[in-house]
């Protein structure tokens, strides 16, 4: 679920960027039991994504594609690089 999204922002090489706070809750197969799973990440789109994703709407459920990265070059902290956005019909 989209928590928050900041404004449309540019990169140093002129490409869109769109950082957004993200809501995740789920149930998952942990060795034979159900685990929830409940966690807030950052996240950040690119280009056509950014621009597509920086009309969601705050408490809008999203399905995300993509991959993890590191807030900053040598940080422990993660954020997700969304590669995919995926709208259900």
């Amino acid at each position: 679920m989209l928590r928050e999204r900041a404004a449309l922002r540019y990169t140093p090489a002129g490409i869109e960027a769109l950082d957004l706070h993200l809501e995740h809750t789920s149930d998952q197969d942990a060795g034979g039991r159900q685990q929830r799973v409940e966690l807030e990440l950052q996240a950040v789109a690119f280009a056509q994504l950014a621009r597509r994703l920086q009309h969601a709407q705050p408490g809008q459920t999203l399905q995300l594609a993509g991959f993890l990265l590191p807030v900053r070059r040598g940080a422990r902290s993660l954020k997700l690089n969304i590669t995919e956005w995926i709208e259900e019909p």
